[in-house]
């Protein structure tokens, strides 16, 4: 099955992935290759995952997410999740993780 990436954008040393809503999950997003232009140790960049066209994340996703979390640690950038709306930002309370991320 193939899943279309997310939209990307560059602004400055921020790089903006829109992720998919409806029926795509964000973890295919995620883990289908890998995001265009991902920023690596040369780069310096950072990285917004934009929420804004997700209605639900399930642990999958969270998966996903917490190891490009850790894979932008990695390589010296930072990952921020944009654009929540209240039902998945709760999700993120419930499991603790708005603790372990950068929520705006």
């Amino acid at each position: 099955m193939s899943h279309s990436m997310p939209n990307t954008q560059q602004r400055g040393d921020v790089r903006i992935a829109k992720l998919s809503g409806g029926k795509v999950r964000v973890w295919e997003d995620l883990t289908d290759g890998e995001l265009e232009g991902l920023p690596d140790e040369s780069s310096g960049c950072d990285l917004q995952l934009d929420f804004s066209n997700v209605g639900y994340v399930n642990s999958d996703d969270l998966g996903a997410i917490i190891n490009l979390h850790r894979r932008m640690k990695t390589v010296g950038g930072r990952l921020t999740l944009i654009n929540l709306n209240a039902e998945v930002y709760e999700v993120f309370t419930a499991t603790h993780l708005h603790t372990y991320l950068t929520i705006r």
